[in-house]
């Protein structure tokens, strides 16, 4: 029976630090978004309900996260920026999100949400994300609901604007007054007439 070479035994122990760095790094993030998830809920009250938000979600947002490898920075960003929104992100991703739209050029992620539910559409990437969330539902459903897909929708409608997609805002239907002078053979001249006469009389009197 061969014994392993110098060269897989050196191999496998790499694979087996490797592992183990991972497996720290899994560990302390997860505990980062259980800390999280706990200012969540003082912050934002029944919004965010404790049975919402078990070790396990935190385990998978964690590798979430690991997956997407965000700079130490942009972390620290979005974990800043979650607390001051109005209500919690729904995904890891739409966490991540949160650093990217300062830099971005695009409206507040909240501030873009209540201008659609006002029907004011500062930018073309607002109105898409109205339509695909549905102006109906905006309109009429609970904000619970869709201010959840607004989170997972508008930050990948930012990306694709920022990638090539063309979005575009609906042209204002303006009603304008023109004015149209009163032919003289009006059926309505003699009576106007008639009326601007009388008026001018009691002026005189």
């Amino acid at each position: 029976m061969s014994t392993p070479s110098k060269a897989s035994m050196l191999s496998l122990q790499a694979q087996r630090d490797k592992a183990r760095c991972s497996n720290e790094q899994l560990r302390a993030l997860t505990h980062d978004i259980v800390r999280l998830f706990g200012e969540w809920q003082l912050n934002f009250g029944n919004k965010a309900k404790a049975a919402d938000y078990p070790v396990q979600k935190a385990l998978l947002w964690a590798k979430v996260v690991l997956h997407l490898q965000p700079s130490a920075e942009r972390w620290q960003q979005a974990k800043e920026r979650s607390i001051l929104e109005e209500w919690p992100p729904s995904s890891a991703r739409d966490l991540l999100a949160l650093a990217d739209q300062d830099a971005s050029g695009y409206p507040d992620m909240r501030e873009a949400y209540l201008s659609a539910a006002s029907k004011r559409y500062a930018h073309a990437v607002v109105y898409e994300t109205a339509r695909r969330v549905g102006f109906w539902d905006i309109k009429s459903r609970a904000e619970a609901i869709t201010y959840q897909r607004w989170q997972q929708i508008y930050p990948k409608v930012c990306s694709e604007h920022a990638n090539g997609a063309s979005f575009t805002l609906p042209k204002t239907q303006r009603v304008t007054h023109q004015h149209m002078p009163m032919r003289d053979d009006s059926p309505f001249a003699a009576t106007v007439n008639a009326f601007l006469e009388g008026f001018s009389r009691c002026d005189m009197q």
